[in-house]
């Protein structure tokens, strides 16, 4: 999705509990697959595996795939279903609010990778409590300051010292539509098939 070049630096953020709650759910699925093709019996065994694929699927679409990667040219926003691949001169701004969106001249883009960590809200304000009334410390030198929109911001504007090239492109996740496609078909060929 972006064009050209070597790429020198990029930098991915996804969520941190999605992926590990992933592995934990094919690990689960494996086991499950592998009790199946041991004590399962006839028709039970491939309606099994069916579904056993069928969710897999989704739970990687949902919780591994989803991703924001940028380097110097530009920001991927890796979805459930879909890829935008956004040029940083192309792009207008950066905001989070209840998730990560970013907007050109022409959209509005959003990400399922990260939702808006925003400390002013007044839900978060209810559940931590107010903040207190104590004069600010700078954070030490070792503890990361930025949030995922700030860093994206200041990616956004070095990258806009290199070259204009490139257009926002949009493009299905054709392997995850496939894949859940034929879980699907499957599960209902199955499913039709008449029982010995």
């Amino acid at each position: 999705m972006n064009p050209g070049g070597d790429v020198q630096h990029v930098e991915t953020f996804r969520p941190r509990l999605a992926p590990v709650m992933a592995v934990v759910w094919y690990c689960i699925a494996a086991f499950g697959g592998y009790d199946l093709v041991r004590r399962g019996d006839g028709r039970e065994v491939p309606i099994g595996l069916a579904c056993l694929a069928l969710v897999t699927v989704i739970v990687y679409a949902i919780a591994q795939r989803p991703a924001i990667v940028a380097d110097a040219r530009g920001v991927l926003l890796r979805n459930v279903i879909r890829d935008v691949w956004l040029p940083w001169h192309a792009v207008k701004s950066i905001e989070s609010r209840w998730s990560l969106s970013v907007a050109t001249a022409d959209a509005r883009y959003g990400s399922w990778a990260l939702t808006g960590g925003n400390a002013s809200r007044p839900r978060r304000q209810r559940m931590l409590g107010p903040t207190p009334p104590v004069a600010p410390v700078p954070p030490p030198v070792h503890e990361i300051s930025w949030t995922v929109p700030d860093r994206l911001e200041q990616l956004r504007r070095r990258g806009l010292h290199g070259e204009r090239t490139g257009t926002v492109e949009t493009r299905p996740a054709w392997r995850v539509i496939a894949a859940f496609g034929i879980s699907v078909l499957a599960l209902v060929v199955l499913l039709a098939a008449p029982a010995d």
